[in-house]
């Protein structure tokens, strides 16, 4: 091992000084710490490969050879995508790496080549500064180390010493001095600014991120959707009677803004409520948010000239963090379709109201989500509600034509105005009320001129119950919409946002306005542009369909009221580009974060790798470290056959030796060769002790032809195999060891 790091010691001095000089021109950036590191690994791999056994010469080719293919592969993705641009000039590192084995090894074993290479690596020093080349600090370090080593080697030479004389061993010993020295002296200018230990800080942040990246992966339950384990999705969304404590991570949302006082993004909607649950019995195929984004983008530009003052287009970035689901969580109006033009498609699917990814998303599963923001809280929108009416085809078909669907049959106006009629049939269902009931509703809409103003009155009314996350279980005896109503408005008078949105959509249906229950994430966004969304920001609310205008969200539920809202100005309202999520190529606009946490560091238009560009490189770093192992266990063979007998049992016997070691029974140092025998004779028999006789015969009695041996190499063969036998029952570990050794 002496050898090898005094090898190494020049080596490294090489591969720093290349590596500082060539970085650049060879198109690896400029020479930092991490890439000095990764340079110093690739050279050592050559001198371990060199100075170490079977298992460093299988360790070291076969990281070399993993690295190099990674490289070729990167560089032959690069003819289909331009994320690993010259990847091949990577390449440059095991090269350079070989080049600074090939020169350290000259340094550390031709002296007058040492000396003449140090002085001038020092003496270039002093023009380089006079002509003032910038000259990095890595450059320095290597220069300022290869001279104290060679200075260091000469003193060894001249210094009359007593004892272990070794050369090697003195320098090995006295190198970390050596670096320290270096080190100090590089160091000494300090700068006035405190020192940011960013080293510390990014492998800090880079174990940390490891770890929060395990947690969630393995906090994730794969085998069901979360959002409906969590939320109540699926098809028999129950009314539990207390809301259950969580508060993870679950999104990240950017780009909110921030005339958006409350987010809403809604997930899942339910069209039936049985009493105790909702259920969701909308099975049409039509594409429910497309048709309610268009039909209010045509509404709006015949309601008047200046539909800024009404809406207008945002993007809205989503990623899923401690999720997993099939459901797509957007905001209300959103642009989700299929599309001619291949920037602005989207895989997703429609089921009823819903929005589904083709197959479940989970960690790190982000998209962009334009869509219409409506100005809820103005006059003007109120007024648009009451007066606003389905659009005209001509409306309707330039409105389409702005995202590309124009020629798509799905998206007829005779379509639109089918969809619809299917609304009103399946969330229009008629409600009964009891008279009690009746008899509240009938006094407090008195005087309602709109059906908006009905609603506000309704939310109004429920925004005085109490709110409170145990409000109980629902009695048995409640199975209908009208005994719910009866339960919580007359009776109970308090519950969580279930119970607040069930009711204003049952009394809303008893007026015959068409309204859906909806689950998704609701939050205020106090003038945050991003923020995490959390499993306890789950929510519950009411969407109301007009004519004109689509599903609009209300939200009775005391503490939870509030739109967006912005004062009256002329605005574009012309489509921005679309946000796309294809999963072979996941770039998405990003927007600077300050005001979050610092959980989420990786971009999703970061560098995503395709597996087989990890595991083929890996796999033919195996295969070659086998054909290797292979190869040298052959070539042991061959080598091992051509030797006379009498050196075959000598070989033969010191791998015995070696298996008693890794046995527990190593030979003592001093030990002679009978009384290591008679030591093992107390656990093993004399059949497989008999080798040492001959083994002692060997060593200390003369013999005329190595043919003499021939029965001894035998009879140790034999010998070898039994205790091989009981060491791969013993110890595995040191099995395969032992193969590796030999």
């Amino acid at each position: 091992m002496t050898s090898l790091f005094y090898e190494i010691l020049y080596v490294f001095v090489m591969a720093s000084g290349l590596i500082s000089w060539l970085s650049v021109p060879l198109g690896l950036g400029k020479a930092g710490l991490w890439l000095l590191i990764i340079q110093l690994a690739a050279a050592c791999l050559f001198g371990v490969f060199k100075n170490c056994g079977l298992t460093g010469k299988l360790i070291s080719s076969g990281i070399l050879s993993t690295y190099t293919i990674f490289i070729v592969i990167l560089e032959v993705f690069n003819r289909f995508s331009d994320r690993f641009e010259g990847s091949v000039r990577f390449l440059w590192i095991p090269a350079i790496g070989a080049i600074a084995f090939i020169m350290g090894e000259m340094l550390a074993y031709f002296r007058v080549f040492e000396i003449i290479f140090a002085s001038l690596s020092f003496l270039s020093l002093i023009p380089l500064t006079v002509i003032k080349v910038e000259t990095g600090r890595i450059y320095i370090a290597a220069v300022f180390f290869l001279s104290l080593l060679t200075a260091a080697s000469e003193i060894q030479r001249h210094w009359k010493k007593y004892g272990d004389t070794e050369i090697k061993k003195h320098l090995v010993y006295i190198s970390p001095f050596l670096a320290l020295i270096v080190a100090v002296v590089l160091l000494a200018p300090y700068s006035p600014t405190p020192y940011s230990w960013p080293v510390v800080r990014y492998f800090y942040r880079v174990v940390s991120e490891a770890v929060e990246d395990i947690r969630i992966k393995a906090s994730i339950r794969k085998d069901e959707d979360y959002a409906e384990s969590m939320m109540g999705f699926s098809e028999d969304a129950i009314m539990s009677g207390k809301i259950s404590e969580s508060d993870e991570t679950v999104m990240l949302v950017k780009g909110i803004p921030e005339e958006t006082a409350r987010l809403r993004l809604a997930g899942k909607n339910f069209s039936t409520f049985t009493g105790h649950q909702w259920l969701d019995e909308d099975y049409s195929t039509q594409p429910d948010s497309m048709f309610d984004t268009i039909g209010l983008l045509a509404s709006a530009s015949e309601y008047t000239e200046d539909s800024g003052s009404l809406l207008r287009w945002e993007k809205l970035y989503i990623k899923y963090i401690q999720m997993n689901t099939g459901y797509i969580f957007a905001p209300p109006k959103s642009a989700v379709r299929k599309s001619n033009f291949p920037i602005q498609s989207f895989l997703v699917e429609s089921r009823g109201s819903d929005i589904l990814w083709p197959e479940m998303k989970s960690y790190k599963t982000d998209y962009n989500m334009t869509y219409l923001l409506i100005n809820t809280e103005s006059d003007e929108f109120v007024k648009f509600i009451n007066e606003g009416t389905q659009p005209s085809k001509e409306a309707y078909r330039k409105a389409l034509h702005q995202f590309g669907l124009s020629k798509d049959a799905d998206y007829t106006y005779e379509n639109f105005l089918k969809h619809a009629d299917e609304i009103k049939e399946i969330y229009g269902q008629d409600v009964v009320l009891s008279d009690e009931m009746q008899n509240i509703t009938d006094e407090l809409l008195e005087g309602c001129e709109s059906d908006y103003e009905k609603l506000c009155r309704i939310q109004d009314f429920l925004l005085t119950l109490e709110y409170t996350k145990d409000p109980g279980i629902i009695p048995k005896e409640v199975d209908n919409e009208s005994e719910f109503l009866d339960y919580f408005i007359l009776n109970k008078r308090e519950g969580f946002c279930n119970y607040f949105a069930t009711a204003f959509v049952l009394l809303a249906r008893s007026e015959g306005i068409p309204a859906r229950y909806v689950q998704g994430y609701c939050t205020s966004t106090d003038s945050a542009k991003a923020m995490y969304i959390t499993s306890g920001m789950a929510h519950a609310w009411a969407e109301v369909y007009f004519k004109g205008a689509g599903w609009i969200a209300f939200d009775p539920t005391p503490g939870f009221e509030g739109g967006a809202y912005w004062l009256h100005q002329k605005r574009e309202t012309k489509l921005p580009e679309m946000g796309v999520f294809d999963p072979n190529n996941p770039k998405t606009e990003k927007e600077s974060v300050s005001d979050i946490p610092e959980i989420e560091e990786e971009e999703s238009g970061s560098v995503l790798l395709k597996w087989y560009i990890v595991v083929i490189p890996v796999l033919s770093g195996i295969i070659i470290i086998v054909s290797v192992f292979v190869l040298y266990r052959i070539v042991s063979a061959i080598r091992f056959n051509r030797l006379s007998y009498d050196k075959r049992f000598v070989a033969l016997s010191r791998q015995i030796f070696t298996i008693f070691a890794f046995l527990g029974v190593p030979i003592a140092e001093g030990e002679t060769v009978s009384e290591y025998q008679i030591r093992l004779a107390k656990d093993y028999s004399d059949t497989r002790l008999a080798f040492m006789n001959d083994l002692e015969r060997y060593l200390y009695d003369t013999h005329e032809s190595s043919e003499e041996f021939k029965e001894s190499v035998e009879k140790t063969l034999e010998i070898r195999k039994e205790l091989l036998s009981e060491l791969r029952q013993k110890n595995l570990i040191k099995y395969f060891r032992y193969y590796l050794k030999y």
